[in-house]
C-alpha cells in the first residue's frame, strides 16, 4: 500500500493535497508562489503545523528557483526573500513551526553571505542556500516523527507493560499524521508505531468539530492503514472514559501540538483542553507529541500564545459529498448546507491551551520529557542548544584584585574620578537616562530587544547624533516577529562634514543592551536623591548603566569643548549575554567596507566597580558526550555505562591544571548540565554534560586550543572510544590597557565583546557596578556609581584621544 502524502516536492515544483476534499477525492493542487502558499495554509487546504511550516519554505524556493527574484546584490536578494518570508508569516499566528522555519531560513541566507561572495556568486550562493535549508526541513521532519513514533510508543510500552499479550487502546484529537506533515506523524506516528509493534488494541478517534479534521482525515489514515479504530464525537470523550476504559484497556490521550511554551502549556486544536480534564479525572495519561521545532522557549507561560479565531461559517455550515437515497455516497458532487440559524453570534477560535499540570509526557523526536520532583517540565534534556551558557565566576590565585558584593565594594567609599562634592548638573538626565532604559524589558528572547533599540536610537537622535539601527540575524530563541538591532550613533552630526557613516571616528565608546533573564522591574530607594541612594532593578548594573553613562560623558565632554564630536562614535549592541553575535556582526560590517574603518581605541562598559580592568579571561562552551551500551543495571558486565564514563572524566577534568598565569589565576572548570540514561534499572547508553571553561592560561590565541587538548587527553586516559568533544569556538584571555594614572585596576573573571572586535586598537574595560550582583534578583548601585562612572569614562576618552 503506498504512503499517504500531503506534500509531493521535487526542485521547482511542489503539489499539495487538498485536505478539504478529503476523505472522498485525491486532488493535489500545483503550489508556485507564495500568494498560492498563503491561500492554501489560510484556507486550511494544507494544515498541522509541520506541513505549514514545509509548504511555505519549499513554496517560496519554488519561487526562487523559477527566477522570481530579480535582485542584483546580497542586500536586496536578502531583503526579498525576507518579506517573502514575512508575508507567509502571517498566514497561521499560533503555529510556531512556520515561525521557527522562517528564522532558519533568514540565518541561513545571511550565513551565505557571510562566505563573502563577489557579485554575482554572492546572489547564486544566498539562493541555493535557501532552497538548501528549506529541502532540509522537509527532510528533517520525516526523520523526527519517525523518532517521535519510537519514543511515545516505548514510553507507554514502559508505563503500561504492554505486550502483543497485553494491548492497550488510546484516543486521539484532530489530525497529526501524514496529512499533517510530511509522513508518518506526531501524535498519530506513535500509534502507527503501537500498531506495528503489535501493542495497539484498538484507536478512538474524535470527529473535531468545527473543521472535522478527527471524521474527515484522521478515520480515513486510520481505515487507510488498516488499524483497527472507531470515531466518536468530542462530547462522547467522557462516556468513553467511563464504560470503556477498563474493558478496551485505553492507556493514554495523545494529541500534537502547534505550540508549546517554555513551562510546558500546550497550544492544540480546539477541545484539547477538555480531553485533558477528562483524562486526569479517569485516571488517563495525557500525552503531547510534538517535534522540538513546535516548542517555543522564548514564551513562558500559555498566556502568551495568541489564540487564532475564525470565521463563523466554518461553525454554522458544512461541505460534504452528497449521499444517495441508497445510501451511496456520490463524490463527484458536493453541497454546503446551513446547520444552524445564520444569525445566532458565534465564538470560534481554532485553538485552547492546557495547563502543563494536566500534561503527563511531551514525546518529541529527540527523547520524551515527563516533569521533575518539582511538577515542572525541564527540555533542556531534548533541547541543550536552546539553554544558555552557565554564567559562573573563578577566582584567581594572586594576580589582579578580583571583584567584590555592592555591600563590600569601596569600603564607606567611593573610587573618585575628579568628581566634587555636590550633585553634578547632569544628574537628573542621568538618572532619569538609566530609569528610561531599565523600563524597557530586553530580556535575552524575551521579544522587547528592537524596543530598547528603537528607543536608544530615538533619545540620541533627539540628542542631535546620527544614527542607524543595524539588523542582527535572528538566533534559534528569538521569539517569532522580533527583530534584533545595534545601535549605532556619532555625536554632534551637524558639526560632521559629509555623511555620517563617512567619517572617521578615533574612538569607540561600546557597551549592550541585552540582559540576562528574568526581567526585574526599577526601583529606588525613597526620599531625596543622595550619593547613597540605591537603584535596582534588571540592567541596573549589567549593562544600562555603562549605556547610560557613556552617553552623558560623551554628551558633556562635547558641550565643554573638551573632545570633537567627530572623533567619536557610540555603539550598542544586542547578543553579549550569549554568543556576541551582535558585536561580532558589527565588526564583519567594518571589514566589507570600501574604505575600512581603524579605531585607535575601544572602550567597553562591563561591571568593574569602577576599576580598570587589566583583562578578562577567556572562555570556551560546549559539550562531552559519552556513548556507552545499554543493558540490565543487575549484570554490568552486558553493558558499558555512559553515565558513569562521563562521571569519571568530569572528576579528572575538574581536579586538572587546564593552564593558568600570574596576571589571570587559574582556568575554572564548570558543569552547567548534565543529560542521559532513561531509568535506574538500565545501563545508559548516552550521556552528556554541557560545560565551559574560563580561561587563564596561555594568550588570546593559544590559551583555546591548550585547554581543548587537555581535555581531549583526559577523555583518551578514561575511555579511548566512548567520548566525542564538542568545543566549536573559544579563546583564551584577553588583555586590555590599564595605563591610566589614578584607577585602581583588577581582572575580570567574565567573558566581554572585547574578544569580538577585530582591528589593532587600545582596549578599555571599564563600567559601575559589580558583577557579583549583576545577575541576580539584588542587582543594583549607588547614585554615586553612577556619577563616578561618567568622570571616570571621560577621563578614558580623554587618555584614548591624547594618546
Amino acid at each position: 500500500m503506498a504512503t499517504l502524502e500531503a506534500i509531493k516536492y521535487s526542485r521547482g515544483k511542489l503539489l499539495v493535497l487538498d485536505q478539504l476534499r478529503l476523505p472522498h477525492e485525491h486532488h493535489y493542487d500545483e503550489v508556485s508562489t507564495s500568494e498560492e502558499a498563503f491561500d492554501c495554509i489560510r484556507s486550511m487546504r494544507v494544515r498541522g503545523a509541520p506541513a505549514i511550516a514545509i509548504v511555505a519554505a519549499l513554496a517560496h524556493a519554488v519561487e526562487l528557483h523559477n527566477g522570481s527574484c530579480t535582485a542584483t546584490t546580497p542586500g536586496e536578494t536578502i531583503a526579498y526573500i525576507d518579506s517573502r518570508l514575512d508575508y507567509l508569516r502571517e498566514s497561521r499566528p499560533t503555529a510556531v513551526d512556520l515561525f521557527n522555519a522562517i528564522a532558519l531560513l533568514k540565518a541561513a541566507v545571511r550565513a551565505a553571505v557571510a562566505e563573502s561572495l563577489a557579485h554575482p556568486e554572492a546572489k547564486d550562493a544566498i539562493l541555493a542556500a535557501y532552497i538548501k535549508t528549506a529541502e532540509n526541513i522537509l527532510t528533517k521532519d520525516l526523520q523526527n516523527n519517525t523518532a517521535i513514533g519510537a519514543f511515545g510508543a516505548a514510553w507507554l510500552q514502559e508505563q503500561y507493560a504492554a505486550s502483543p499479550d497485553r494491548k492497550i487502546s488510546v484516543l486521539t484529537h484532530c489530525n497529526t499524521g501524514s496529512l499533517a506533515t510530511s509522513g508518518h506523524g506526531t501524535a498519530l506516528g506513535i500509534i502507527r508505531s503501537l500498531h506495528a509493534e503489535g501493542l495497539l488494541q484498538h484507536a478512538y478517534c474524535t470527529e473535531t468539530r468545527p473543521y472535522n479534521q478527527g471524521s474527515r482525515l484522521t478515520s480515513f489514515e486510520l481505515v487507510y492503514e488498516g488499524i483497527p479504530s472507531t470515531l466518536i464525537t468530542d462530547s462522547m470523550a467522557g462516556a468513553l472514559f467511563a464504560l470503556r476504559r477498563e474493558s478496551s484497556n485505553i492507556g493514554a490521550v495523545i494529541v500534537g501540538a502547534d505550540r508549546v511554551v517554555r513551562n510546558g502549556d500546550t497550544a492544540n486544536k480546539v477541545g484539547t483542553y477538555t480531553l485533558a480534564v477528562l483524562a486526569r479525572h479517569h485516571g488517563v495519561k495525557f500525552i503531547v507529541a510534538a517535534p522540538t521545532t513546535s516548542i517555543d522557549l522564548a514564551t513562558e507561560h500559555g498566556s502568551g500564545i495568541k489564540i487564532e479565531e475564525r470565521k463563523k461559517e466554518e461553525l454554522t455550515q458544512i461541505s460534504g459529498a452528497v449521499v444517495n437515497p441508497d445510501g451511496s455516497v456520490d463524490t463527484t458532487q458536493t453541497a454546503r448546507v446551513a446547520i444552524a440559524d445564520q444569525r445566532i453570534g458565534v465564538w470560534n477560535p481554532a485553538f485552547d491551551v492546557t495547563p502543563h499540570e494536566l500534561v503527563d509526557a511531551i514525546v518529541t523526536e529527540k527523547g520524551t520529557v515527563v516533569k521533575g520532583p518539582d511538577g515542572q517540565f525541564n527540555f533542556s534534556i531534548v533541547m541543550p542548544e536552546s539553554t544558555l551558557p552557565p554564567s559562573t565566576l573563578g577566582y584567581p590565585i594572586g594576580g589582579q584584585a578580583i571583584q567584590q558584593p555592592l555591600a563590600n565594594s569601596v569600603p564607606g567609599g567611593r573610587v573618585n574620578h575628579g568628581y566634587k562634592p555636590g550633585a553634578p548638573q547632569y544628574r537628573d538626565s542621568l538618572l532619569s537616562f538609566h530609569k528610561d532604559l531599565i523600563d524597557i524589558p530586553s530580556t535575552l528572547g524575551g521579544g522587547s530587544e528592537d524596543k530598547v533599540a528603537s528607543f536608544l536610537a530615538d533619545h540620541l537622535t533627539k540628542l542631535g547624533y546620527a544614527t542607524q539601527l543595524q539588523l542582527v540575524p535572528p538566533r534559534s530563541d528569538t521569539r517569532p516577529g522580533t527583530k534584533r538591532y545595534n545601535v549605532l550613533a556619532w555625536p554632534g552630526a551637524s558639526a560632521i562634514s559629509g555623511p555620517a557613516r563617512t567619517h572617521k571616528p578615533r574612538v569607540l565608546v561600546t557597551s549592550h543592551i541585552d540582559v540576562v533573564p528574568p526581567y526585574i522591574p526599577y526601583a529606588i530607594d525613597a526620599g531625596e536623591i543622595n550619593d547613597d541612594t540605591v537603584i535596582s532593578g534588571r540592567g541596573s548594573v549589567d549593562a544600562k548603566a555603562s549605556v547610560a553613562v557613556q552617553v552623558t560623558a560623551v554628551e558633556d565632554l562635547v558641550a565643554a569643548g573638551e573632545v570633537r564630536a567627530e572623533d567619536l562614535m557610540l555603539l550598542y549592541v544586542i547578543g553579549e549575554e550569549t554568543t556576541g553575535d551582535g558585536m561580532k556582526h558589527f565588526s564583519a560590517s567594518l571589514q566589507e567596507q570600501d574604505q575600512q574603518l581603524e579605531f585607535e581605541a575601544a572602550i567597553f562598559g562591563e561591571p568593574t566597580e569602577n576599576k580598570l580592568a587589566c583583562g578578562h579571561k577567556g572562555i570556551t562552551v560546549g559539550w562531552i558526550h559519552a556513548k556507552g551500551k545499554a543493558g540490565h543495571s543487575g549484570y554490568p558486565s552486558v553493558g558499558k555505562s555512559a553515565t558513569g564514563l562521563l562521571t569519571r572524566a568530569l572528576v579528572k577534568i575538574a581536579d586538572a591544571d587546564l593552564g593558568s598565569s600570574e596576571r589571570y589565576g587559574n582556568s575554572t572548570f564548570n558543569i552547567g548540565r548534565l543529560t542521559g540514561g532513561v531509568a535506574a534499572n538500565v545501563i545508559a547508553e548516552e550521556a552528556g554534560a554541557y560545560i565551559s571553561v574560563r580561561i587563564a592560561g596561555g594568550n588570546f590565541t593559544t590559551g583555546f586550543d591548550i585547554v581543548k587538548e587537555r581535555i581531549l587527553d583526559i577523555l583518551k586516559e578514561t575511555d579511548e572510544e566512548a567520548f566525542t568533544l564538542d568545543l566549536p569556538y573559544g579563546y583564551g584571555p584577553v588583555k586590555c590597557d590599564c595605563d591610566i594614572d589614578g584607577f585602581e585596576t583588577l581582572v575580570a573573571n567574565y567573558g566581554t565583546d572585547v574578544a569580538n572586535l577585530e582591528g589593532n586598537h587600545q582596549s578599555y574595560l571599564y563600567g559601575p557596578g559589580s558583577i557579583l550582583v549583576a545577575h541576580g534578583k539584588e542587582e543594583a548601585l549607588r547614585v554615586c556609581d553612577l556619577e563616578d562612572a561618567v568622570e571616570g569614562v571621560k577621563r578614558i576618552i580623554k587618555h584614548a584621544l591624547q594618546k
